[in-house]
């Protein structure tokens, strides 16, 4: 098999770049994980915020469960500054209670 210039078998492709190309390609990628997780987070916790309505309440406001409430509590926030999404959960956790 043949190599580009400056290359053999025993050196893999990404070693061979300098150590800026290869932290900002680190740095991208996590910025992309971390956007991912939080759509996926995200997604989640809207979905189960319906279904899971009261079990959030009586852990926010009557002594249940801590985590329930931690677990909701960034979709809270994103909430009070976020009006459609707010509106989009009201709408949401509505149609799951009534």
């Amino acid at each position: 098999m043949r190599y580009p210039v400056g290359m053999n078998e025993n050196v893999s492709p990404v070693e061979n770049l300098p150590l800026l190309v290869r932290f900002k390609r680190y740095l991208r990628q996590l910025a992309f994980r971390v956007a991912l997780y939080l759509l996926v987070y995200l997604v989640a916790s809207i979905l189960t915020i319906g279904p899971c309505f009261w079990y959030w309440f009586e852990a926010t406001y009557v002594n249940g469960p801590r985590w329930i409430a931690k677990f909701y509590a960034p979709l809270l926030w994103l909430c009070d500054h976020f009006w459609p999404l707010s509106w989009l959960v009201n709408h949401y956790v509505n149609w799951w209670i009534l």
